[in-house]
């Protein structure tokens, strides 16, 4: 029997909007910390895009801020001790988020150099409550090699990925600072676009694209600055876009030759640099690396050699250096109270360079606008080069456009059933299949057109996997009927749907499934147990047997903005779980729950990690603590049997983590199908007189 854990805090306190409970936070950790100063000299002055020179004073008892460790404490020789501020502690929350953005730190697990520099930055906007403000020079424009790398010149998958993961960013910040974050994209598309022969209304077109992707999606925390804005002169609106666009290309000229006549530096030798700067060095490979396939476009005719090429190549990455550091100069003269990100790689020390689509841990990898994304049956994004994939992935466009490539597979291929479909692929996972050709003549195919047999196998990948715009998904004789086709149906005791409404019940017996309350993040089944034999002694025992699946149809929805259902993807969940835990490491670990109220249960030696049975992934399984503070009905505290408690916190911090995590809202007839094994799920709360119902069937 495992006791319950009296006083145990709530690893998140829950967030409430207008009286409703909605997902939780992660805290913010205001225990006394302490830190022992030392005395660090002054850093060297930039020789490359130095991202941000301290303007503002840092706090008095340390004139710079030593390395922080994990628990907010660090050594000195000098052993005298100081206590950060609730801001300060506060601002080291905040870069924590962001330095887990890091590939640095993704490689090796160590701190991000450059964090405490960007303390002082830091704990000003703390002091007055604002949102946290970091800039990203990107984004310039497509790939001038638009046979080779790229699928021409407007913003594709890539783009809309990329803009996904830094609204992530700013979402977990959100998490621990609740005025949030704000990351600003600096294109420095007119910065190069003259050396690399792009004209500058293809850069134009792509500033605006990126733009109306980011308004389209509510991408709310992502804004652009314009090279206008860096250089201090108003961005005018016009009334139409073509006014606007002609006032850009007007002053495009002129803004290059600003930029040069201010910031450029006389004394600043690009060779040089390139020899003795690390991250100068760092960033010219960089460049020499996709110019080359820049570049290859170029008419051979117009180089005497491949010496000469080579050498053409190297002189325009100098002068891309060059122009660089005179961006990088205007801002860190107009933009110097922002935390500087990059997408080349440093050592971290003056910006945290990080990766846009993140495929390998640790791993820049191309960035969208140099590459295409080809999307994997595994439900896997890759930034590559269009020429590695045109034999094995289908070109898909959007809109008329051509968007990404997708891995050549008979489970995207519907036809064989008559039935047409596009394919919607989310962030950070999940799938949306909606019929084609629909219109005022063409109804929609029915539920039970749907080939099902297809849509199971896409959802150990692919889960969440959402069927919307198909008829006749509210039939309940029809939705009995295809979840027969998706697997064997497994009855609840009192039938085979069940019908998730609020119940209006609100005792400590009630059954917070059937409430509008937030509930934990957890796996369907827990509390399902069968006999089993042991082989050798005849033992029976009780083992727990989850359903494989869950299969949902949507009869109505929450109002906007609540009622979401949360999905994580385990494979997301152990990509991104920082040293030094892992897989390998999670897998040995047991936890136990003890629950009280309708849920009244008391399990222990359960497996933190099972790998599932058709792909051998691992996957996690848990149940997050649940205390009074967070419901009215059933609480549930949990204890890891076998390892460091704190690992709870880091379960529950990374299960909710925006890149871990799909916040789905549903639309009424959506059908849902999502592997049980290979995802957890939960729900935020919604209004007590909404009309909000989901229909719910397991099946293996």
């Amino acid at each position: 029997m495992i006791a319950i854990l009296d006083n145990q805090e709530p690893s998140y306190p829950t967030t409430q909007e207008n009286g409703v409970t909605l997902y939780p936070t992660k805290p913010i950790d205001v225990k006394e910390a302490t830190v022992q100063t030392a005395e660090i000299s002054a850093t060297s002055s930039d020789t490359g895009d130095h991202p941000i020179e301290q303007t503002k004073e840092a706090p008095a008892n340390a004139g710079q801020y030593p390395q922080v460790n994990g628990d907010l404490t660090t050594f000195s020789t000098q052993k005298e001790y100081v206590t950060f501020s609730e801001e300060e502690k506060t601002a080291i929350s905040i870069l924590k988020v962001i330095e887990s953005y890091g590939v640095n730190y993704e490689k090796t697990g160590e701190e991000w150099k450059g964090l405490t520099s960007f303390i002082p930055t830091v704990v000003e906007q703390v002091k007055k409550q604002e949102a946290v403000r970091m800039i990203l020079p990107a984004f310039p424009f497509k790939s001038p090699n638009a046979r080779d790398k790229v699928l021409g010149i407007l913003p594709d998958l890539g783009e809309e990925l990329a803009l996904y993961h830094l609204n992530g960013l700013c979402e977990n910040i959100a998490r621990v600072y609740g005025p949030g974050a704000d990351v600003y994209i600096s294109s420095d598309g007119l910065v190069y676009s003259d050396i690399l022969g792009v004209p500058d209304e293809t850069v134009w077109e792509y500033g605006e694209a990126l733009r109306k992707m980011a308004v389209e999606k509510d991408l709310h925390h992502v804004k652009f600055i314009r090279l206008f804005e860096l250089l201090n002169h108003p961005w005018i609106p016009y009334t139409t876009p073509e006014a606007a666009k002609s006032y850009y290309l007007a002053h495009a000229q002129c803004l290059r030759r600003e930029l040069m006549f201010r910031f450029e530096d006389p004394n600043f030798d690009a060779t040089k640099a390139i020899k003795t700067d690390n991250d100068t060095c760092l960033t010219y490979r960089g460049y020499i690396k996709f110019l080359t396939k820049d570049l290859a476009h170029q008419d051979d005719a117009q180089f005497a050699s491949k010496k000469a090429r080579e050498r053409h190549i190297a002189e325009t990455a100098r002068a891309m250096i060059v122009r660089g550091k005179m961006f990088a100069g205007a801002i860190r003269a107009n933009r110097a109270d922002y935390v500087r990100l990059s997408i080349h790689e440093s050592a971290g020390e003056k910006k945290l360079s990080i990766s846009l689509i993140p495929q390998n841990c640790g791993a820049l990898g191309f960035t969208p606008w140099h590459a295409s994304v080809a999307v994997g049956v595994d439900g896997s994004f890759r930034t590559v080069h269009a020429e590695d994939v045109r034999e094995t992935h289908d070109l898909i466009y959007k809109n008329g456009q051509p968007y990404f490539f997708r891995e050549r597979s008979e489970l995207f291929d519907w036809t064989a059933n008559a039935v047409r479909v596009k394919f919607e692929h989310l962030y950070p996972c999940g799938l949306i299949i909606r019929p084609a050709d629909v219109d005022d003549c063409r109804a929609p195919p029915s539920i039970s057109d749907i080939p099902m047999d297809k849509v199971r196998k896409l959802s150990h990948h692919l889960s969440p996997v959402v069927l919307r715009g198909f008829s006749q998904t509210l039939n309940e004789d029809l939705y009995v009927q295809s979840a027969e086709r998706l697997g064997r149906i497994l009855p609840w005791s009192f039938g085979i749907i069940q019908k998730v409404r609020d119940a209006g019940r609100s005792d400590k017996m009630g059954n917070n499934v059937t409430s509008n309350e937030a509930m934990p993040m957890h796996y369907d089944g827990m509390f399902k147990f069968v006999d089993a034999t042991d082989p050798i002694t005849g033992e029976v025992t009780k083992v727990q047997s989850p359903p494989g699946f869950q299969y949902f149809t949507c009869h109505a929805t929450a109002p906007k903005g609540s009622g979401y259902t949360l999905f994580t993807s385990s494979k997301l969940f152990f990509r991104y779980l920082p040293l030094p835990w892992s897989a390998e490491r999670l897998e040995k670990v047991t936890w136990a729950m003890d629950n009280d109220g309708f849920w009244d249960a008391k399990l222990k030696n359960l497996p933190l990690v099972v790998r599932h049975p058709v792909t051998g992934l691992p996957c996690l399984r848990w149940h997050e603590p649940w205390d009074e503070t967070k419901t009215k009905f059933s609480t549930c505290a949990v204890r890891v049997e076998n390892e460091d408690m704190k690992l709870v916190d880091v379960v529950d911090e990374f299960t909710y983590d925006f890149r871990v995590c799909l916040r789905f809202s549903w639309e009424k007839g959506d059908l849902l199908v999502s592997d049980n094994t290979s995802m957890l799920h939960t729900r935020t709360g919604y209004v007590s007189d909404c009309d909000r119902e989901l229909w719910r069937i397991h099946f293996d």
